[in-house]
């Protein structure tokens, strides 16, 4: 599975055309209250950070990409094009996690180029549920009338500081996986009732072996920064195959 973006490889996945967000340019912006998620109605994988493995492992399969990146996703589809969790009305399905990723969009946090200058808050003025006038269909308004930020515009940029802190952490556990050989590329075979089925190809997951076989003071830095752990729950996500295999089963198979 390869590491999801848009066409322009420059933007995160389901990002257009976000700006960093001034006052002075966008005092009158708002974002509607109602969240819909077929902006990925699409995606077959959504970025992961590791704070969300115990959670996103109970309902998603938890790989890692083949190309560009050893970032983890969660795996929502077995087809190209679907997205099982993302229901027709725009709802996330019921009862099942919903990765950060997608719950602080279309916020995102923006790095400036001096370092010391802290994360700025940035928004996709090409999502649906982004409008230029904050009184219009309800929206929430991102600046109080002294250019503050609003309730709405401090929660998202608390959700896009965490997320950077633990996106950072996650690249460093990826790079440790790369650096000591222990992804391994693995395919899926998908079987429903009826012996259809395919191959789901083109991601990557731990080789069990090569991480029990890694030298003892390798072991001993996995255990210190919780590497291990992450281990762990990656691997028993394995197990959420089968919830996308019956999620994904033709009608007829559910019927019997």
């Amino acid at each position: 599975m390869k590491n999801p973006s848009n066409a322009d490889d420059a933007l995160p996945l389901f990002y257009k055309k976000p700006i960093l967000l001034q006052f002075q340019d966008h005092a009158t912006y708002g974002v509607k209250p109602q969240v819909d998620f077929r902006f990925a109605a699409e995606a077959t994988a959504i970025p992961l950070v590791a704070s969300e493995f115990g959670a996103a492992g109970r309902h998603y399969p938890i790989v890692f990409a083949t190309e560009g990146s050893s970032m983890p996703l969660a795996v929502t589809g077995l087809t190209a094009g679907r997205n099982l969790f993302v229901e027709a009305d725009g709802k996330w399905r019921a009862d099942t996690y919903i990765p950060g990723y997608l719950r602080r969009y279309p916020f995102i946090g923006m790095a400036a180029p001096d370092a010391a200058v802290p994360l700025m808050l940035g928004l996709d003025v090409a999502s649906e549920r982004v409008t230029a006038k904050v009184g219009r269909d309800g929206a929430l308004a991102l600046f109080d009338d002294a250019g503050g930020a609003t309730d709405v515009s401090r929660s998202a940029m608390a959700l896009c500081e965490a997320y950077a802190v633990d996106h950072e952490r996650t690249r460093q556990f990826g790079e440790a996986l790369e650096a000591n050989g222990l992804l391994v590329e693995q395919t899926a075979q998908v079987r429903y009732a009826d012996e259809s089925g395919a191959n789901v190809r083109g991601f990557r997951i731990v080789n069990e072996q090569a991480y029990r076989a890694l030298p003892a003071d390798v072991l001993v830095e996995f255990h210190s920064k919780g590497w291990s752990d992450l281990i762990v729950l990656h691997l028993v996500s394995q197990l959420s195959w089968q919830g996308l295999v019956d999620a994904s089963a033709p009608v007829k198979d559910k019927a019997a």
